[in-house]
């Protein structure tokens, strides 16, 4: 077999690794430690996402957050890839709203939106304890899952 060969073969079977590896990433945000237990009138909003991200390089996640609403976000990844540091800031004012690295990295914040804000939530894993033994080691499933509910009334 000749060298050209041998590259291509190479480059289709790792071409195929990585979309399959991509592809079980898809709802990794349903499941797992992405998921909040105690729902309290929270759905499910439809800009949650996952992607194959990789460690200790930031990664942007943009979304839509309406007025008049509480949210709740929860951030997770695969087992031995924490923690996760994510700062939620206004993508027109570029202020900075939250920094997990504030409270010891939680994975989940919950908040109320009061007008209509484009947010840019930016997440890094941290991998503290991850082994890397090669360059897969280093491109791993993350997942960001919101959850809404309108802002209750208050009072009597």
């Amino acid at each position: 077999m000749n060298c050209n060969k041998k590259i291509s073969i190479l480059l289709i079977a790792l071409l195929i690794g990585s979309v399959s590896y991509a592809q079980r990433c898809n709802n990794f945000h349903r499941r797992g430690d992405c998921k909040i237990y105690r729902v309290d009138g929270f759905e499910p909003y439809g800009q949650a996402r996952s992607a194959l991200i990789e460690v200790k390089k930031p990664t942007t996640f943009k979304a839509v957050f309406y007025g008049q609403r509480d949210y709740k976000i929860v951030l997770c990844t695969q087992y031995g890839y924490y923690p996760i540091h994510y700062v939620i800031s206004n993508a027109d004012t570029k202020e900075i709203l939250y920094d997990n690295q504030e409270d010891d990295y939680v994975e989940s914040v919950g908040f109320t939106i009061d007008k209509t804000q484009n947010l840019i939530i930016e997440i890094t894993l941290m991998a503290e304890k991850a082994k890397v033994k090669d360059a897969f080691d280093l491109r791993v499933c993350a997942g960001v899952n919101i959850y809404w509910r309108k802002v209750p009334r208050m009072g009597f």
